[in-house]
């Protein structure tokens, strides 16, 4: 199997929608809590954060392999474009964590999962880009936004730079969104190994945010990481009803599991995909020829 040849050329479509299906949900309220930088444990949780956040960006390489593998000049625009963009994002987060004088620390092993690059076009397009760019954008938009503290002259400025990649990592969800609509209607036995998977990325999304929760009760900000969490997690359940990846009533136990096996044996078959070169083979019926 390789991921080329389960992404068949789309037809021309419409551009994408200006926002994401996620954006049409409210934000996640803080509250107004915010962390204080200048104590030494808070200073360590947003350093805890926005290393997750610059992990996720550096990953904005496997780019390069979706660009090589792509399956119609749209495609090549988009990850063209989106290249440009995640190296930009790399680099604004490296001024955040200067200006905030940051050691970045390694990722966390559940972001690494979380984040892996897969070759098998539709899981990327689903898992990687409406899914995964879609909880990033939660914790950009809903926890960076809100809990950097303002009353710091350092942070207007560094919530510039967010609004920049949130509004970019909007593109990036949108694209995801409409891709997987497309390849969900070319092939809707999709859909049962796509809620699978979504509904074991919402079992392993907690994880990295069990390693903040040691202070929870005694901190106006994590104290409220489960309602997010819980928020989070009714979002992206909402989203993949939207997309036609899950049914309206979540499913019984039973046919969780189903889905969650499925889920799992097309993520292996996925492990044997390897990009290769297309646009080559498909240049003159891309650019309008015939033949």
């Amino acid at each position: 199997m390789h991921a080329q040849d389960d992404a068949p050329t789309p037809p021309a479509a419409a551009p994408a929608a200006a926002v994401p299906l996620s954006s049409h949900d409210a934000p996640f309220d803080f509250g107004g809590a915010v962390f204080d930088l200048s104590r030494p444990d808070d200073h360590q949780l947003v350093r805890f954060m926005l290393s997750q956040a610059l992990y996720g960006e550096a990953t904005g390489v496997y780019c390069g392999r979706s660009l090589y593998a792509a399956g119609s000049l749209e495609a090549a625009r988009f990850y063209l474009r989106q290249a440009r963009q995640e190296l930009n994002h790399l680099e604004l987060f490296a001024d955040i964590f200067r200006a905030l004088d940051m050691q970045p620390m390694k990722a966390h092993w559940a972001v690494r999962l979380l984040a892996a690059h897969n070759d098998y076009y539709p899981l990327k397009v689903m898992m990687e880009h409406a899914i995964g760019e879609g909880m990033v954008l939660d914790i950009f938009r809903d926890v960076l936004l809100q809990t950097l503290p303002d009353s710091d002259p350092r942070i207007p400025g560094i919530k510039k730079k967010l609004r920049v990649v949130c509004k970019e990592e909007e593109e990036h969800v949108a694209w995801g969104e409409r891709e997987t609509r497309r390849l969900l209607a070319e092939r809707p036995g999709l859909a049962l190994p796509f809620y699978g998977l979504i509904e074991l990325q919402l079992a392993v999304a907690p994880a990295a945010a069990r390693a903040l929760a040691g202070r929870a009760d005694d901190h106006p900000v994590l104290r409220q990481l489960p309602a997010f969490l819980a928020h989070v997690d009714a979002r992206v359940r909402r989203q993949a009803v939207a997309l036609g990846i899950a049914p309206a009533a979540r499913p019984g136990p039973a046919r969780r599991a189903l889905a969650m096996a499925a889920g799992v044996l097309l993520y292996l078959r996925s492990q044997l995909s390897r990009s290769r070169s297309q646009l080559e083979h498909i240049y003159l019926r891309e650019l309008g020829f015939p033949g």
